[in-house]
């Protein structure tokens, strides 16, 4: 039998010995090993609920609804990301904090890509980016030497160092040097797209562009790079970053990768709560003009940023992906147990 995606259940892998025990013993430590690494640094572990009566609101990412024995009243939602409920503690003076566990996301499923999966979300007070991006480097590299003896060996015997500062590389900087244009023009992208022969539609708006340009071509172009960074992505696309200062239309937001693989999504947290909910209500006007369903804004998160929430950076990664490339896999059903 199998499950989402398709996937053969676990046990039944095991018992045919198409999965190596081996595997689900690396994700114990890798599990082991995150919690003992953010308590080193005086981090307090936090366990809000799964399910949540509002939402995260993200276009291009579906809540699991549940709801009471009648099928109509009381319906809450799986958490898609813990943000939220953790901000409001960051708002209540809980200092630096993570989360470690499930997280729900509909309409997913690849080798990738799991409607179930677990995140790894931290929170730094007073912290930047930069400080935020070297918490990845050194939980990786502290991993890498406890499951794949650092260097990471990513398949086919390719070794990815994660022995040292990631390369950084300016999102723009990238277009440029892979599309021959910026990132924040719809003309110039849709011309760069066509010299690369992938043709988009007339209509085509630029968040479509944007995102086209960076599945097919900048991420391509990053299996290469072994473990790296990308950063400074658009203020548009980055609904809780905060604005770089002086350039306004970039927001201090960074994804991490290694060999091609999306690991890490990180930013500064934007603070400001008219800004925030003026952010969030048109998030809310985008997913309601794309699927037709009105998706509500918590009010007692905006309620918490009214309070004060301290500045601070945080940052979300995927688990089961990292565990796929510590054991130099493909895919993250094999170091899951589904």
């Amino acid at each position: 039998m199998c499950n989402e995606g398709g996937r053969r259940e676990t046990w039944r892998r095991l018992v045919d010995d198409e999965l190596s025990w081996e595997g689900l013993r690396a994700r114990a430590r890798v599990l082991e090993g995150i919690r003992a690494f953010f308590r080193d640094r005086g981090f307090l572990e936090v366990d809000p609920p799964v399910a949540q009566a509002y939402p995260n609101i993200d276009p291009n990412i579906f809540p699991v609804m549940i709801a009471d024995a009648s099928g109509k009243a009381g319906r809450f939602y799986l958490h898609t990301s813990p943000e939220l409920a953790m901000k409001k503690l960051l708002v209540a003076g809980s200092g630096d904090i993570f989360f470690l566990g499930k997280v729900f996301r509909d309409r997913e499923g690849s080798p990738l890509h799991s409607p179930e999966f677990t995140m790894l979300e931290w929170y730094r007070v007073g912290g930047d980016a930069e400080a935020v991006m070297r918490d990845v480097e050194e939980l990786v590299r502290t991993l890498a030497r406890t499951i794949a003896f650092d260097p990471v060996d990513h398949g086919a015997g390719r070794e990815i160092p994660v022995d040292g500062p990631w390369p950084r590389w300016e999102l723009d900087d990238a277009f440029r040097e892979l599309l021959g244009v910026g990132m924040a023009g719809e003309k110039g992208l849709r011309e760069g797209l066509n010299r690369k022969g992938l043709r988009p539609g007339a209509d085509e708006p630029w968040e479509d562009l944007f995102h086209r340009a960076c599945l097919d071509v900048v991420e391509p172009a990053l299996a290469g790079r072994g473990a790296c960074f990308l950063t400074g992505y658009p203020t548009a696309l980055g609904a809780m970053a905060r604005r770089r200062p002086g350039r306004p239309g970039v927001s201090e937001r960074f994804e991490g990768f290694v060999a091609g693989v999306e690991l890490v999504n990180g930013y500064e947290e934007l603070t400001d709560p008219a800004e925030q909910e003026a952010r969030l209500l048109a998030l809310t006007d985008r997913h309601r003009r794309s699927t037709g369903e009105t998706l509500p804004v918590d009010p007692g998160f905006l309620d918490a940023l009214r309070r004060g929430l301290p500045p601070c950076a945080g940052a979300a990664l995927g688990v089961d992906r990292l565990v796929m490339l510590l054991l130099g896999k493909n895919d993250i059903a094999d170091g899951m147990c589904r």
